[in-house]
């Protein structure tokens, strides 16, 4: 999708919604924007100096890639929160809003005299979404959290390699999902106020319950039963196999899908042999189904097995890098990539938003913002004067 060749911007559902961030790196920032792509207002307070993400490389025309990708559609003023005037500025702020993200420590926010409780006296209806590593109280809760942290707490990375040496997900997962599960809990706290008299409330969103209901939902199942002895041992269901010139990977768990990649592969004795009989004998002898399988699939180009598997009906698909994806035929119909065109920065690549509405669309066609871009229109909207506004650059807790 490119923005030149699109007509005028459709209304987003969260059109008219007025979002206040003061928030940095990725789970909070993210929130923000999965909101922005929407359609909500959302305006970031960074402090002097910018979101360290800004300064995370590569980087263009002085816009860290990173940056960009948290943070399009927003607007950023650049505010001194440790300043009495500053702090003044984001509680006018916060109380013209609809919901305010924070990824703050707890006990942050409090200290800069915008906790809840001091602004739910005068803005009622608000929604303060608080994104934290462990919650809000606890025996960890004054801990640093980082997406690592939280990988190596809630068991994932040791199950990433069970006989092994522990490894993490090479992607910041945690804060991701965090922030798609703050997003969602701030449009049902939306929707609770909508249906409830405009009650407000406070919505806390913690890196360890948000992974922890992704990650182990299907790695539960020896612990769910606690009535119950039944056990299975570790079973590694993923593993690529090699083609002639690349690598596939897929799941095969019922008879007819076996059935149907001994066909493509050539191998249709192996639907015989007895360490494949049936699904639980192939999860017994999973590595010896796949090397039986890859002794095929090494012989053969990738896109010959490709065609194959439409045929077949196959779940097996391509291992592409990150460039061949972009590529990809699906993704492109899809429009799982957008293109959007800055004058500034010029042609940027943005994930497109996941879902696809019909009448409401969600747009990320908007770049991030450069540091305290918007800082004088933020503040000539909640009053300021001209005068006021140089004299608080002149001043320096506004940048």
């Amino acid at each position: 999708m490119d923005d030149q060749k699109q007509g005028p911007k459709l209304p987003g559902p969260c059109t008219g919604i007025r979002v206040l961030e003061i928030s940095t790196m990725v789970a909070g920032p993210m929130a923000g924007q999965m909101l922005a792509d929407l359609g909500a207002e959302v305006t970031k307070i960074e402090a002097l100096g910018g979101d360290p993400l800004r300064r995370i490389n590569p980087s263009h025309n002085g816009m860290g890639a990173l940056f960009m990708a948290m943070n399009r559609h927003k607007r950023s003023i650049q505010l001194d929160l440790k300043s009495d005037k500053g702090q003044a500025i984001a509680h006018a702020l916060a109380v013209s809003c609809d919901v305010l993200i924070e990824n703050a420590r707890p006990g942050v926010m409090a200290r800069l005299g915008l906790s809840y409780e001091a602004l739910r006296e005068h803005n009622p209806g608000l929604i303060y979404a608080s994104i934290s590593g462990f919650g809000q109280s606890g025996p960890y809760v004054k801990r640093p959290a980082f997406d690592q942290v939280l990988q190596g707490m809630t068991g994932i990375m040791q199950l990433q390699n069970p006989l092994g040496e522990p490894q993490p997900l090479r992607t910041m997962f945690v804060d991701k999902y965090s922030a798609a599960a703050a997003a969602s809990a701030i449009t049902a706290a939306l929707l609770f106020r909508e249906r409830n008299g405009g009650q407000g409330q406070f919505v806390s969103v913690s890196l360890l319950d948000a992974f922890s209901s992704f990650a182990l939902i299907d790695n539960l199942h020896n612990f769910m039963f606690k009535d119950s002895d039944a056990r299975i041992p570790y079973i590694n269901t993923t593993r690529p196999i090699r083609t002639a010139d690349g690598h596939m990977i897929g799941h095969i768990q019922t008879d007819e899908q076996f059935a149907r990649i001994c066909r493509l592969l050539d191998r249709e004795e192996l639907v015989t042999d007895p360490r494949f009989v049936g699904a639980w004998q192939r999860l017994s002898n999973i590595e010896a189904m796949w090397e039986e399988l890859e002794k095929a699939s090494s012989l053969v180009p990738t896109e010959i097995l490709l065609e194959g598997i439409e045929r077949e009906g196959v779940p097996l698909g391509r291992v592409n890098t990150v460039a061949e994806f972009l590529d990809d035929p699906q993704a492109k119909h899809n429009e799982s990539v957008v293109e959007y065109h800055d004058d500034e920065f010029g042609t940027v690549l943005f994930l497109n938003y996941p879902a696809r509405f019909e009448k409401s669309p969600a747009d990320v066609r908007a770049r991030a913002p450069k540091l305290g871009e918007h800082t004088d229109a933020v503040l000539a909207g909640i009053g300021m004067t001209a005068a006021d506004i140089a004299q608080a650059h002149a001043d320096g807790y506004v940048g």
